[in-house]
């Protein structure tokens, strides 16, 4: 946003109704520019622009029945959008705005102005708006969002927090029902509820239960490991046996091949075997592997695989024999390992039986098992029905420890809902409660804020309506709706919604005073005020001050534009009559024109336009005396009304110098003057200089009397008077506007000394207060 520094120049290039690029340049130390001109002459295109760049859309096209899409009227007709631009300048930095690609581009967004905005068809929405709306229009001059965060946090957290109360209840119930079937399977005890028993059987000693399905559970499988032992003794004392048998058997057969075998051929069998074996992988030697000699080297082992197939009955009787001994090897290895086997599962079984502090009514062998295993099968065969009630109990051990784990999570979950649905209880009547004074905190708060807009508003609407008893207005937040305000208004006596009773023009100047009451609560000093043509329906009695009201409140605003096409205004502006001590830039827009656009003539007050034809060379006398002649016009009947002078009484024409010089009589000629107090603060201190008025009227009585100008206009006294009567009569009058008023502080207006007349700042005051009889 622009910071409060002074604004400089708007420009607008094929915006709206400015066909041709128009500049508005801000005159410096002017925060209140007054934009005069006839309807058509572009004041609203101005006001457009600012909103174009602060909102990016155009308020004034909008809601006339031209549907969507309004953005291809905000060119200048026949001008595409890309030669639209509006620039605002201000003394410390320029924003721009133009349409790129059918959207608005403003740029840089950090120096967009910050803008309020009334236009005269928004005036009455404020006060004819449904109160929820009357609401949402005043709501971002309340800051109440941390308010409205925690209440809507704690209304939030209440309904959560019963809806969870209700749920715990509805669990809670759910859990006692669970341990009501747990105490009626358990035989319903007499003389205590579900909830007490399953308290008092979970506080049962249970430790041990854990440890008795563990040990057991060794025990069975122990136990069943014992029982396979007879199986597999068998199983391996019958593989040894077999396998001797079956060596016995070898052996004999490679006695006999040896027997019809050349002699020596046992012996010399391995020793062929082995030479084959290692001519086989030495396939190059060179020498003997037996002698060591070369000589029979050369097909050796050839020879010997001959000699090997000559002798492989012999060869397969060898061999049968090594695999027959190899299994029996075998065989006797694994009787010795499973005898080891069962003594390590002896040791496990007597370890689980004697390790475990067993309950009573567990059955046990009365001896352990043997170490020798024959006789294994008669103490299995003893004890087999004892095993047998093992698992029967641990399914029984196992049932309890199951029945108390679910006894003691329905027992756990009933006490956690419980204790849930209490805590809940407590806590939700504190919600409400907090929920409650939050919403009484923030009704105080938005009613002191509302209140106090109220007030300005009904001080606003007192400048305005003084006297009329219809000061007292009231915007009331419905404590039965969090979001609506009433509009209401002392009417008679009564509270009314002003709607009913006020007149349009009353209604006017109430939406103009609660639209200015909230502008000015919104950081104003950097907000840019504009009000575009909102004096309407204003009757004349009430335009002056709703002029002053406007001109007082101005001054809180970074700027303040005002557009208007109410002729009194630019004739106050023109006689210096506003109200003092704002600073006012005045201009003036003529006829538009379709390829000029806007246009602005001269704004110079009168008096200023008098003193600049004075320095003019050669000077215009006729120029010079038509102008003297209209200031002075206006000066007369400020005078004549300030002291009820009589003048002649015509129907529908306007009063010449010839009837207000005369009314200006010579006893109030005589009494007329004018105390200069220019910088002085202090009301007793005396005055730097006193101008009687008489010298002055007597001169331009002369000087109008010399040319036979009475009856005449001041047109026609611009004709009659010479070149040095015209600058004479000019400087008289001049004398006389500079020794009434002050270029800042204005008329004298203000009778409240009782004995003259006084300016805003006291710098003029003017003798005497009445007529002299």
């Amino acid at each position: 946003m622009v910071a409060s520094a002074p604004l400089k120049s708007l420009r607008l290039t094929a915006f709206r109704g400015s066909a041709a690029t128009f500049k508005l340049n801000f005159e410096k130390n002017k925060k209140l520019t007054l934009i005069y001109g006839e309807n058509g002459t572009g004041k609203t295109t101005i006001c457009d622009a600012f909103e174009f760049l602060a909102f990016e859309r155009i308020g004034s096209l909008e809601n006339r029945g031209m549907g969507k899409g309004l953005e291809k009227f905000w060119p200048t007709a026949g001008k595409p959008a890309t030669a639209l631009v509006v620039e605002l300048e201000t003394h410390t930095a320029k924003c721009s705005g133009r349409i790129v690609d059918k959207k608005v581009s403003v740029s840089p967004v950090s120096a967009r102005p910050r803008i309020e905005l009334l236009r005269q068809r928004q005036i009455l929405e404020l006060i004819q708006a449904q109160p929820a709306a009357r609401y949402e229009a005043i709501k971002r001059f309340i800051d109440i969002e941390a308010y409205e965060r925690s209440e809507e946090t704690l209304r939030q957290l209440g309904k959560t927090l019963t809806t969870e109360k209700q749920q715990a209840q509805a669990a809670e119930q759910e859990n006692l029902a669970t341990l009501q079937g747990f105490y009626e399977a358990a035989g319903s005890p007499a003389d205590l509820n579900a909830v007490t028993w399953a308290k008092q059987k979970l506080a049962e000693p249970t430790t041990g239960l854990d440890s008795d399905i563990t040990a057991i559970g060794k025990l069975r499988t122990a136990f069943d490991a014992l029982k396979g032992y007879p199986e597999k003794f068998v199983t391996r004392q019958g593989a040894v046996t077999t396998a001797k048998a079956a060596l016995a058997s070898a052996d004999q057969a490679l006695s006999t091949a040896i027997a019809t075998a050349t002699e020596g051929a046992g012996e010399t069998l391995p020793v062929l075997e082995a030479g084959r074996n290692y001519l086989h992988a030495h396939p190059q030697s060179t020498e003997c592997p037996l002698c060591a000699s070369d000589e029979n080297i050369a097909g050796l082992a050839a020879e010997i695989d001959a000699r090997l197939n000559a002798l492989s009955a012999l060869r397969t009787a060898n061999a049968d024999k090594n695999a027959q001994q190899t299994a029996l090897n075998n065989a006797e290895t694994a009787l010795v390992q499973t005898q080891a086997d069962y003594q390590k599962a002896v040791t496990t079984f007597t370890t689980a039986q004697s390790s475990h502090q067993w309950n009573a009514t567990v059955q046990l062998p009365a001896a352990p098992p043997p170490a020798d295993s024959a006789a294994l099968p008669a103490w299995l065969t003893a004890n087999e029905a004892t095993a047998g009630t093992w698992a029967e109990v641990e399914a029984g051990w196992r049932d309890e420890s199951k029945f108390l784990t679910q006894l003691e999570a329905a027992a756990e979950r009933y006490d956690t809902n419980a204790a849930r649905v209490q805590e809940l209880t407590d806590l939700i009547p504190k919600i409400e409660d907090a929920l409650a004074q939050c919403v009484d905190e923030r009704q105080k708060f938005t009613d002191s804020i509302i209140t106090e807009i109220a007030q300005e508003v009904g001080k606003l609407y007192e400048k305005v309506h003084p006297g009329e008893g219809l000061d007292t207005i009231a915007l009331e937040l419905d404590p039965k709706k969090r979001a609506s305000i009433e509009l209401k208004a002392d009417f008679s006596g009564h509270d009314a919604p002003p709607q009913a009773y006020f007149s349009q023009s009353h209604l006017d100047t109430l939406g103009l005073c609660v639209f200015l009451a909230l502008a000015a609560r919104d950081r104003a000093d950097d907000t840019v005020l504009i009000l575009d043509d909102v004096l309407g329906s204003v009757d004349e009695p009430h335009v002056e001050r709703v002029i002053g009201m406007i001109y007082e409140i101005s001054a809180k605003f970074q700027h303040t534009i005002v557009t208007t096409h109410y002729r009194p205004w630019r004739e106050k502006y023109r006689w210096g009559w506003l109200k003092p001590g704002q600073a006012c830039q005045f201009v003036e827009l003529t006829g538009w024109a379709i390829d000029d656009g806007i246009r602005i003539i001269s704004s110079l007050p009168e008096v200023d336009r008098l003193r600049t034809l004075l320095t003019e060379s050669p000077i215009d006398p006729q120029a010079i005396c038509s102008k003297a002649g209209v200031i002075l016009e206006a000066v007369l009947d400020y005078l004549t009304l300030k002291y009820e002078c009589a003048v002649p009484r015509r129907h529908g024409a306007a009063y010449t110098l010839g009837d207000l010089l005369p009314a200006i009589s010579t006893k109030l000629r005589d009494a007329l003057k004018v105390e200069i107090r220019d910088g002085i603060t202090d009301a007793a201190a005396a005055s730097t200089s006193t101008v009687p008025l008489k010298p002055i009227f007597d001169e331009l009585t002369r000087i109008a009397q010399a040319r036979n100008a009475f009856g005449a206009h001041f047109k026609a006294i611009s004709f009659e008077l010479l070149d040095t009567d015209a600058v004479g009569f000019a400087k008289h009058v001049l004398m006389l506007v500079d020794a009434l008023t002050h270029p800042e502080d204005g008329w004298p207006s203000n009778d409240k000394s009782g004995s003259y007349w006084r300016n805003s700042a006291d710098s003029r005051r003017l003798h005497p207060l009445k007529k002299p009889s």
